[in-house]
């Protein structure tokens, strides 16, 4: 009988094939693990140098906050102030809201209204000084007035020429009074009696005789009538006459005059 050949199976296929994909299946672990350790130390890496930049922008960052912070109080105070700017202008009739011009032309105004107030206080403060200083003064003038009614009236004689010799005639309304200076004689004359044939003519005719003579009438208020009659009577005498009028109802005196006519006869 012939001999039965013997099967045999080979492995060898089968296993090469079990290596080779155990191989490549180890490869491609150590591949993943290498990238995926190649990989984390990059990602490492740039996170430390995002960090390193995170750092180092900190402070600019912190200041930026700052800055936004400060620019947020002071919106805060600006939309305060344009509050309180709105109620302002609605307090003078305005609109809110009124633009940046209109404010500037009202504040101008405004600037205006108050330099004229100003001056305005100035001028009735000046009006009231001067009221006060007018009623000051009208009291000095009535005061001098008043005595000026009872002070003596000087005569100067320093309009008169030295070849001038002066006799005084006080003219007032109830006649007139003839002076003669050097020894303070008074002659008074009635205004009836004034005429040239009486004692009032005869004085006028001394007077007429004496070389550079000059009748002097003292004219008081109320004797300007008397004094135009004597300035006729003397005029028609041909005596030089002059007036001067007497402020007030004082005496007169001739202190003056008699010390110059002493003066002129020592010189």
């Amino acid at each position: 009988m012939p001999r039965r050949e013997e099967l045999k199976i080979s492995l060898f296929p089968f296993m090469s094939i079990l290596a080779c994909t155990i191989g490549a299946l180890t490869f491609l672990l150590v591949t993943m693990a290498m990238t995926s350790v190649g990989a984390t130390r990059l990602v490492s890496d740039e996170e430390k140098r995002r960090a390193a930049e995170l750092a180092d922008r900190l402070p600019q960052i912190e200041a930026s906050l700052e800055r936004l912070e400060r620019d947020w109080e002071e919106l805060e105070r600006a939309e305060t102030l344009l509050e309180q700017l709105d109620a302002a202008l609605e307090e003078r009739g305005l609109a809110a809201g009124e633009s940046l011009a209109g404010v500037e032309a009202m504040l101008i105004e405004a600037g205006r209204a108050a330099d004229l107030e100003a001056k305005l206080g100035r001028l009735k403060r000046a009006i009231a000084r001067a009221a006060t200083e007018r009623g000051q003064i009208e009291t000095s003038i009535s005061v001098l007035e008043s005595r000026r009614e009872t002070l003596p009236i000087l005569i100067d004689p320093t309009g008169l020429s030295r070849n001038q010799k002066p006799y005084f005639v006080e003219c007032e309304e109830g006649g007139a009074t003839a002076y003669r200076v050097s020894d303070d004689l008074e002659y008074f004359v009635p205004v009836t009696d004034l005429n040239s044939s009486g004692d009032f003519g005869r004085y006028l005719r001394r007077v007429r005789a004496l070389p550079g003579a000059l009748l002097v009438l003292l004219v008081r208020e109320n004797g300007i009538e008397t004094a135009k009659r004597v300035e006729s009577l003397a005029r028609a005498s041909s005596i030089r006459v002059a007036r001067l009028p007497m402020p007030g109802a004082g005496r007169i005196d001739f202190r003056l005059l008699r010390r110059a006519e002493g003066a002129n006869r020592d010189g």
